[in-house]
């Protein structure tokens, strides 16, 4: 990885946060929508991208595994988080030991997303499109962490964090993707062990995109808006640019 793609993974969270601070009121519907476009681009690469690379020429059902193992991990960082990757704001329940519990799942998602960034190449994921060196994972990673971000900020609004506080914490979020990934070019040395981790954070986001994506529409079951229909169509026909 580059400095420009690590620039682009820390100042994804810094404008998320900078949105929060030059809107402090919660757009629950804008949100929605900006979450519903992140969550279908997701879905998008993942189908196109990642999981033809992480099965492709698979030694073992291994990989497999490794993704059911990230959808149950990320049901147990959402008992931390609160549920903040899907946009959901609980001011009423952000009193400081929750927050930290909270700030902790977030930031345990986002490192754990970093780790299989920089070899995303070894896992032929371009083998249909070798002529394209654009990087959907890390995209799609930015995207989603900007209303994450978004709401994170929020909450430290509502708790009124002085402003170097509220500052470090989000640099700490911040930096959380970019640390996994430098950690991940060091210690996932070969195409099983970043097959294996990218199986893992697929589970994850597979969980965080389909919650966004189900979660009913103003309390009715079975409805999508047509502002969220636009959102998703919108969000996969990005990911599908490049095929």
């Amino acid at each position: 990885m580059n400095i420009l793609e690590y620039s682009i993974l820390f100042g994804a969270v810094i404008l998320g946060g900078l949105f929060a601070v030059l809107s402090p009121k919660y757009h629950k519907q804008q949100v929605s929508i900006i979450l519903t476009f992140a969550a279908a681009y997701l879905l998008g690469i993942i189908a196109t991208h990642l999981l033809p690379g992480v099965f492709y020429q698979a030694a073992s059902g291994r990989a497999g595994l490794f993704l059911l193992g990230g959808f149950l991990i990320q049901l147990l960082l959402e008992n931390l988080s609160q549920g903040i990757e899907h946009g959901h704001f609980h001011k009423e329940k952000t009193h400081s030991g929750q927050f930290y519990a909270i700030l902790l799942g977030l930031c345990l998602h986002a490192f754990m997303e970093g780790l299989p960034l920089s070899g995303y190449d070894l896992l032929q994921v371009h083998q249909h499109h070798e002529h394209s060196n654009f990087n959907h994972f890390l995209a799609g990673i930015a995207i989603h962490h900007v209303p994450a971000a978004y709401v994170l900020a929020l909450l430290m609004r509502t708790q009124l964090f002085p402003a170097v506080k509220f500052w470090i914490v989000l640099i700490a979020f911040a930096i959380m993707t970019p640390v996994g990934a430098w950690i991940g070019e060091h210690i996932l040395l070969n195409v099983e062990l970043v097959r294996n981790m990218m199986a893992l954070v697929i589970g994850s986001l597979l969980h965080i995109a389909t919650t966004i994506l189900f979660e009913a529409e103003q309390g009715h079951y079975h409805r999508v808006s047509w502002g969220k229909l636009a959102a998703i169509l919108i969000g996969i026909g990005l990911s599908l640019i490049s095929l």
